[in-house]
């Protein structure tokens, strides 16, 4: 059975993504040993994701608002490659996604200027009936969306 996962090796390996989110280190990511939170990576991993769905022409606060179907997230990690410091420009790339009818896994890389990566992640989302907290099908367009990378 495929898992519902990404390695850290395809994470790595994958190849140069169709999308991508600038960043800026701002000085509130980083920790009072200079270096971003780590914490912050999920952050920066989920707005990246937000930002790619934003694009791709979905009203997120709409949809949330209308209170149909909900994505919390199953499952989240990171792994931690470069540190990062206040004031460094780098990209979150929205890798891949698996796709299952009621559950997402999206890839993330976060690449420095100069090319290195700094770290991998992935978050599993489960789809969910808003009232209900029961499972329910992936919205057609967000699927489709998540499909496309």
């Amino acid at each position: 059975m495929e898992s519902d996962r990404f390695s850290r090796e395809e994470l790595l390996a994958a190849p140069p993504a169709k999308w991508s989110w600038p960043l800026r280190v701002r000085l509130q990511d980083v920790d009072a040993a200079g270096v971003v939170f780590f914490a912050r990576y999920l952050e920066f991993f989920h707005d990246a994701l937000m930002a790619y769905l934003d694009e791709q022409g979905f009203d997120l606060p709409r949809l949330l608002e209308e209170g149909e179907v909900l994505a919390p997230v199953k499952h989240a990690e990171a792994d931690y490659l470069r540190p990062l410091r206040f004031g460094q420009r780098c990209a979150v790339e929205v890798l891949a996604a698996k796709v299952e009818t009621t559950q997402v896994t999206v890839a993330y890389r976060l690449r420095l200027e100069d090319g290195t990566i700094a770290a991998v992640g992935q978050s599993m989302h489960v789809a969910v009936d808003a009232r209900s907290f029961e499972r329910r099908e992936l919205p057609d367009g967000i699927a489709s969306a998540l499909d496309r990378l």
